[in-house]
């Protein structure tokens, strides 16, 4: 949240501050019970002095000072039953306050880095609603909802993009996946993503609308190698899907128990529209009539290209048909995005986007 402070050991959660504090009263009641129940004197008080970097791995300045003003107390106090120690007296205490100071500006840093994570994350969460809007939750009779999941850590936003327009047309629906990493990706995106939302209300086919897009896109490239795989949808009011395909995976169509790929005119990536076509006709685009609690399905291929530690792609249409009922859209999306990962081992390399349209 904007604004937010981390608090005391950099935001340590209750139960770690709960296990550190347990620690370093055991340790102290360990080190005071082994100096009482001695008579000859010993090097154990020593120990004490670690008590303030104990503390500092889950608490503030304040709480290690008043560790290390403890330490030095008892040490002082175990003069009663080693007279004449003031030397080891001076020295652990010394050297507590010395830890004490040491942890003070390593938890002061820690907090800091932290104050800055949230701030960046912030910045990174408001630019994600601005380039990646929401969808509505439902247009008519089709429940929307949307999945992102950046590659980077702490990270917010990437190379993919997914967009959504209730249109005269139709619900016209956009996913995407930039060629590319970094910033130059975002900055990518956020082009294709101003130009649909500005033509997806002025174009009756996708055809069109696809040309559009190639148009903006090209003007903005430097790099004649970059481009942008995206896929096109159009959902009628009566429930026709047509979907166009720009170097893009086709969505998927989960009917029942059954996951089919939807058949989608082919094209070439967005920004490679200057290269000679391909020999012969193009397939014409299919019209597919959606029945009541279909779901279409959109992804990029960070979901379809996770590995495992043999190399295996993460069988993704496999995985729907192997899923028991046909959840809530949101459901759906979260569930796939934590079975990608499980099979990746947790590791991500890409960006992955998700789209599911549910016909009501």
């Amino acid at each position: 949240m904007p604004g937010r402070t981390p608090e005391d050991g950099a935001g340590a959660p209750r139960f770690v501050r709960a296990v550190v504090l347990a620690a370093a009263v055991l340790l102290y009641v360990l080190v005071t019970g082994l100096e009482l129940g001695t008579s000859q004197p010993s090097h154990v008080p020593s120990v004490l002095v670690a008590i303030p970097a104990l503390v500092a791995l889950a608490f503030g300045p304040p709480a290690i000072i008043g560790a290390a003003v403890v330490v030095a107390a008892t040490r002082w106090a175990f003069l009663a039953v080693e007279p004449g120690r003031f030397g080891a007296a001076a020295g652990t205490s010394a050297a507590a306050l010395a830890v004490a100071a040491v942890a003070c500006f390593a938890v002061s840093r820690r907090r800091r880095a932290a104050a800055r994570l949230v701030e960046v994350t912030s910045v990174a969460e408001t630019a994600q609603r601005a380039l990646l809007r929401p969808p509505p939750d439902a247009v008519g009779p089709i429940r929307i909802a949307a999945s992102y999941r950046a590659a980077a850590q702490f990270a917010r936003i990437g190379g993919d993009v997914y967009a959504v327009a209730d249109t005269g047309f139709g619900l016209r629906v956009l996913i995407g996946d930039v060629r590319g990493k970094g910033l130059e990706a975002v900055a990518t995106g956020a082009v294709v993503l101003g130009c649909f939302h500005e033509t997806a209300f002025d174009h009756p086919t996708l055809e069109g609308l696809a040309g559009r897009l190639e148009l903006s896109l090209r003007r903005y490239l430097d790099d004649a190698e970059g481009f942008v795989t995206a896929l096109l949808v159009d959902i009628a009011p009566d429930g026709r899907l047509r979907a166009l395909s720009c170097g893009h995976p086709p969505p998927l169509l989960l009917r029942g128990a059954d996951a089919l790929d939807v058949p989608v005119a082919p094209g070439l990536p967005l920004g490679l529209g200057n290269l000679p076509p391909a020999a012969g006709p193009s397939p014409a685009p299919v019209d597919v009539r959606l029945r009541q609690g279909d779901t279409v399905l959109l992804y990029t291929d960070g979901i379809t290209e996770a590995r495992d530690a043999a190399g295996a792609f993460y069988p993704l249409a496999e995985r729907l048909r192997a899923h028991p009922g046909r959840p809530a859209p949101a459901d759906l999306l979260d569930w796939l995005q934590e079975d990608a990962r499980a099979h990746a081992g947790g590791l991500t390399h890409d960006d992955a986007a998700l789209l599911a349209l549910t016909w009501t």
